[in-house]
């Protein structure tokens, strides 16, 4: 049987913030991609034909509400309900989910979990959102992203933009990863039928920085056998991937924090 914690499809790379350390880099593309439902349906059926059960199958960003068609997705999701535990959406409450996309919603009641990166001013659609997941008792997460760096979720953020190789030695690469947050918690990433085992190594690829090493990611589409792909997924976290030696989150509890959400200005 194959399991895992966490699958994070990402809807769209498009944002409506612009932040100086974007964890996934955002700012750099020139042209944020985003997956048409046909695509997120297919990846979706290509993951439960692979895996025997998901924890968490997550909806991440970008902000995914900039999609604007996600409820059609939302409802695939329930043809496989017996196979996760709970619907996870991410998003900074910028802007609302479309009538429809929050109908959909709030149809999966106590197995809906909503978390929202609290940008302060910034997340201008938040109060709205938060009376609306009270009213029918669904349970969110407010990650504080504002006011004093220490007083910030996880106590701010991390720089790893630097988007180049660290050149560190090998073996330190191998220690830190193993001990990486992604990998405990199996935190995998599909986006147009490219699985990777962490953001980090999807967002990366996606931006041609770093093209991974064979068997660093899975293309769900290639035509290999299902065992095969299988075999792959379960050695994800054997050994660390190119993209490893490309960030700084490894280094965990020992990095430098930064205050979040700092705006760059438009180009």
């Amino acid at each position: 049987m194959l399991k895992t914690k966490r699958m994070s499809i990402v809807p769209t790379f498009v944002c409506t913030l612009r932040c100086r350390l974007c964890s996934n880099h955002i700012p750099d593309f020139q042209n944020p991609p985003r997956a048409a439902v046909d695509e997120m349906q297919a990846d979706i059926d290509s993951l439960f034909a692979l895996f025997d059960h998901i924890e968490w199958l997550q909806f991440v960003g970008g902000e995914i509400f900039t999609h604007r068609q996600l409820d059609q997705v939302f409802e695939y999701c329930k043809r496989y309900d017996a196979y996760f535990d709970r619907l996870i959406v991410e998003t900074n409450a910028t802007v609302m989910p479309t009538d429809k996309e929050l109908s959909s919603l709030l149809s999966y009641g106590r197995k809906l979990k909503v978390m929202i990166s609290d940008y302060g001013e910034l997340s201008r659609a938040k109060e709205q959102f938060v009376e609306i997941l009270e009213r029918n008792d669904i349970e969110y997460v407010l990650k504080k992203y504002y006011g004093a760096t220490e007083s910030q979720h996880f106590g701010g953020w991390i720089d790893n933009t630097l988007c180049q190789d660290l050149l560190e030695p090998d073996d330190y690469v191998t220690k830190q990863a193993a001990q990486c947050a992604q990998v405990r918690l199996e935190n995998m990433h599909v986006f147009k039928g490219k699985l990777h085992r962490c953001s980090n190594s999807l967002f990366l690829s996606e931006l041609g920085v770093c093209v991974p090493n064979q068997n660093d990611y899975v293309d769900l589409n290639d035509g290999t056998d299902l065992e095969g792909k299988r075999e792959i997924i379960r050695r994800f976290y054997d050994y660390p991937r190119k993209s490893c030696h490309y960030c700084t989150w490894k280094s965990g509890d020992s990095a430098a924090r930064y205050g979040a959400a700092e705006q760059e200005k438009k180009r």
